[in-house]
């Protein structure tokens, strides 16, 4: 039987993902969001996503003009209706055109002559490959940019939370720069959350990652140069000024439950639970009784529905949520609470 007959191969779900993906937020509803997450968790779904959208990032850095000459070798066409449509590049046309087409472009982007930015907005994840085959996998409220050239494999974290899977090449380490810091490997999967608060969280997921704060240097502040090194399942968390956390034992998945929609915590104060929720909407949260910082939380919520998530909250914890004027409130319930003693 042939296996076109069963649905859409790998590579066309990859070219299709590859596509969506690049296409903006408000395109997308939340169950297809998770579907195309869901989907890149298997390694061969991934590994044939990275390649098609490397093809991708190298067509949308052509002129105008040239794009459209490659999208005349495409074909297009409506993979269902979910609310808009849905272009198809074919495997081998997008390979064939772009291979065919591009010449001296293609050359100009694998040298690195192109530095690109790539941003998510509130609620928003993304998923970039960069030209010499590592992913970055973006979280919401995030700004990553390519500060590279040639071999030298280098990105610049500017706020937000990244998930990157580094291509193996012990000749041209891959560097993540922060302000005051450089995380380097040579090919692993890590993760490494930047807070607003300027505390930056790096969590080692598979192989050796080395983390370097860079010191006051001229003009004194105080801060000391340190260099630690982290295996797999393992967390460092710092500041500028220098380290918060000494190299700690984690459950590394757990660091990255967003890419499935998921807020992983374990004792965690509230008011620290709230400020992750914030991250996934433009609606204020807001504590209103100071005894809601003394209760502790443990579990998971989901951040694609933020209204849903506090609203399990108040199920589980002496907690009243009132949403008025585009913000939630959170009062302490007493009466919850003195349920729960008898």
């Amino acid at each position: 039987m042939s296996t076109h007959e069963s649905g859409p191969s790998i590579h066309e779900l990859a070219d299709l993902y590859a596509v969506r993906m690049n296409e903006p937020a408000d395109t997308q509803t939340a169950a297809e969001r998770e579907e195309m997450q869901r989907w890149l968790l298997d390694e061969r779904h991934e590994a044939a996503f990275r390649t098609s959208n490397l093809f991708l990032m190298l067509v949308n850095d052509l002129p105008p003009e040239s794009r459209e000459r490659l999208k005349a070798y495409a074909t297009v066409s409506p993979a269902g209706r979910v609310g808009m449509r849905r272009p198809v590049w074919k495997w081998t046309a997008l390979a064939a055109s772009v291979l065919v087409a591009v010449g001296g472009g293609y050359a100009a982007i694998t040298q690195g002559w192109f530095a690109k930015t790539y941003v998510t907005r509130t609620g928003e994840s993304r998923v970039v490959t960069f030209q010499e085959g590592s992913v970055a996998y973006l979280n919401t409220r995030t700004e990553l940019r390519w500060v590279g050239t040639g071999e030298d494999r280098r990105v610049a974290l500017v706020n937000g939370e990244a998930l990157f899977d580094v291509v193996h090449d012990p000749a041209h380490p891959f560097r993540v720069i922060l302000d005051g810091s450089e995380i380097r490997v040579l090919g692993t999967r890590f993760n490494v959350y930047r807070k607003p608060s300027g505390e930056t969280i790096v969590t080692v997921l598979e192989g050796t990652v080395e983390v370097r704060g860079f010191g006051s240097g001229e003009g004194g502040s105080g801060r000391s140069e340190w260099k630690r090194t982290l295996h797999a399942d393992q967390q460092i968390e710092y500041v500028p000024l220098g380290l918060v956390h000494e190299t700690h034992e984690t459950v590394a998945l757990d660091a990255v439950k967003w890419r499935t929609g998921l807020l992983k915590f374990n004792d965690v104060p509230m008011p620290d639970v709230l400020d992750e929720l914030t991250r996934y909407t433009d609606q204020r949260i807001l504590i209103r009784d100071p005894r809601l910082a003394e209760i502790h939380m443990s579990g998971a919520l989901g951040v694609r529905d933020v209204r849903k998530a506090l609203k399990h909250i108040q199920d589980l914890a002496p907690v009243e949520v009132n949403e008025n004027n585009g913000m939630f409130t959170l009062d302490y319930r007493a009466a919850a609470a003195a349920g729960k003693k008898d």
